[in-house]
């Protein structure tokens, strides 16, 4: 490809299709949810991993079917030089952190302690087709925790839990977790005839979407692929959406004796609930569905979905489950492991549009130091800002020669909480603007630092 160098026109500025730029304001968003979300991630044991954006295609692809597959980038160059080696056709840019995590796991399995708990926030990459919450390129903050041929059903239990306590820290109102165990929903869909691993992979991708497309179109994706009669796709559909306690479900299931692999995935839900609880999930957050399908293909038993009860509409915030061997085509070691994922730009995005939260606020400093009118010297007024900022107050110093009312219009645009003023700074004194109250209270600058912290 020839790199042209010709005038750049409006459109070219456009971000282009799937991607964002994040202003000040939805970045401040962005970064403050992120912290509350590493902050409930630390808090839990996990620890912090890098990997990079790309990786070989074959490893990428090894546990991974379906869709996804075909949503993976490739990286190369554009104008290469012609002694550049061409191995475009070696990296391909992640789409999740899990697979990444398991080569990682493998390749470094000596050198780490199992079980292994690890939390990821970076961004990944898929080519979906751009529409609002859909994104090519987003930020994932993602936990796992891996075992070393085997991995307690109790772990299963702790991503729940953590995820409650993110959600009730960033406070969006109540939001219910749905869980399944893919055991109960695979168990199910055989007993109804997609017993191969073809009709199987096609029934489970067909229920994940029920959600977009609703029952009807369910029942009849169904019926198009099996010998299925309407009416027993409609009693399946039916089956699946039962709603009721968690009690009450686990009862029907069990009686209507669907096999062994529904009971054994039946009676790990049951002791993941309980664990949950007992990590400190209330009952009431905690919702069993088994029409929740989860669409990647590398899921082996307990799935989770959790949902804003107020904003259906949003989708899922929050997502993973249990796989019990993703890295059985790079080792012959067993390697299970659980996780969860928050999409974090997508969230964000959704939030903001929806007013949710508010982007208002474009400073990460909540205080602002302003100069006289006529100042000659900007640097004046540095003092009073490196005080406050060696106190550990972030504080921003205005610099630009501007009358008193310009600046006061630039403090109240950009969302600070407390402005100095110093036009009385040759006298010794200082006045201190709280901005949320609109009062005001002139002070001498060794009284600075307790006055604005109080204020703030």
């Amino acid at each position: 490809m020839k790199i042209m160098h010709d005038i750049i026109t409006k459109r070219d500025l456009t971000v282009p299709a799937g991607f964002d730029d994040f202003l000040p304001g939805e970045a401040i968003v962005l970064q403050r949810i992120t912290d509350v979300i590493r902050r409930h991630y630390e808090l839990a044991g996990y620890a912090p991993m890098i990997t990079p954006l790309v990786e070989r295609p074959d490893v990428l692809f090894a546990k991974t079917q379906g869709e996804v597959t075909q949503q993976a980038y490739g990286l190369r160059l554009l104008n290469p030089s012609p002694e550049a080696r061409d191995d475009s056709k070696d990296l391909a840019i992640r789409f999740d952190h899990t697979v990444p995590l398991t080569r990682a796991v493998v390749s470094n399995r000596h050198a780490l302690f199992f079980p292994f708990r690890r939390y990821a926030i970076g961004p990944v990459m898929r080519g979906e087709r751009p529409k609002d919450g859909r994104h090519r390129e987003f930020i994932q903050a993602d936990i796992d925790v891996i075992g070393d041929e085997e991995l307690s059903l109790v772990h299963d239990a702790e991503m729940p839990a953590i995820v409650t306590g993110i959600f009730k820290e960033l406070a969006f109102g109540d939001f219910t977790i749905r869980i399944n165990n893919r055991k109960v929903l695979s168990g199910i869909l055989a007993a109804y005839g997609f017993d191969t691993p073809n009709t199987s992979k096609q029934a489970l991708d067909i229920v994940d979407a029920m959600d977009k497309v609703g029952a009807q179109r369910t029942i009849s994706a169904l019926e198009r692929i099996s010998s299925l009669s309407g009416s027993a796709a409609r009693e399946l559909i039916e089956l699946i959406r039962t709603d009721g306690s968690i009690d009450d479900l686990l009862r029907l299931l069990r009686v209507k004796s669907y096999g062994d692999d529904v009971n054994e995935g039946l009676d790990e839900l049951e002791q993941v609930i309980n664990a949950s609880c007992r990590l400190g999930v209330p009952s009431e957050i905690l919702k069993f569905d088994p029409s929740l399908a989860r669409g990647l293909a590398y899921y082996t038993g307990t799935i989770y979905e959790a949902r804003l009860d107020a904003y259906p509409d949003l989708g899922s915030i929050a997502g993973g489950g249990r796989y019990e061997n993703l890295a059985g085509s790079l080792s012959d070691h067993c390697f299970p492991g659980v996780g969860i994922s928050i999409g974090v730009t997508r969230l964000v995005k959704r939030l903001i549009r929806r007013e949710i939260v508010q982007a208002k606020v474009t400073t990460v400093a909540p205080v602002l130091v302003t100069l006289s009118e006529g100042t000659s010297d900007p640097t004046v007024a540095a003092p009073i800002a490196a005080k406050l900022r060696a106190a550990g107050i972030a504080t921003e110093l205005y610099l630009e020669n501007r009358p008193l009312r310009r600046q006061m219009q630039y403090a109240d645009k950009r969302g600070f909480s407390v402005v100095v003023t110093t036009e009385n700074l040759a006298r010794g004194l200082l006045r201190v603007r709280d901005f949320t109250t609109g009062e005001h209270i002139e002070i001498t600058a060794d009284k600075l630092v307790e006055t604005v912290r109080a204020m703030l």
